[in-house]
């Protein structure tokens, strides 16, 4: 069944495709922290307010996935943000998330690039899990 992009459910589906990914857990054995990846609001994209998704990520583990909260803002040390169109475009595999973030299409809100290129495979399997999740995007998306 499709999950709504960026709701609970979504976000749910999304830690199963990261549990479930060996590619994933290896890529980010190391990795210990949460990040929020937002989708800024656009009206005419179906997207009327911000959308905001918090996942817990510990060693190669999702130990949760959620729509974010205010608070999780504040405390994770990881903020990306994109339009809608550009998560669209990522969630789809026609837009490369690394030469994304590289060519200013998802922005780093907070946290340092520097101290994630350590990461670097790990964000991006955490995008090919994204990607498989079963998605409803909003009808405006078409």
């Amino acid at each position: 069944m499709a999950e709504r992009v960026f709701s609970d459910g979504w976000a749910a589906a999304w830690a199963d495709q990261l549990n479930s990914s060996e590619d994933y857990r290896n890529a980010a054995a190391r990795w210990e922290g949460a990040i929020v990846i937002v989708m800024r609001a656009d009206s005419p994209m179906g997207i009327p307010e911000k959308m905001a998704v918090y996942v817990d990520l510990w060693h190669g583990e999702c130990r949760e996935a959620r729509v974010a909260s205010e608070e999780d803002l504040e405390a994770v040390p990881y903020i990306i943000s994109a339009s809608p169109e550009n998560w669209r475009r990522i969630l789809k595999g026609n837009l490369d998330p690394i030469l994304a973030l590289m060519g200013g299409k998802l922005q780093l809100k907070k946290g340092s690039l520097i101290s994630m290129l350590p990461y670097v495979k790990a964000a991006k399997e955490l995008v090919v899990a994204a990607a498989r999740v079963e998605t409803e995007f909003p009808e405006e998306w078409n």
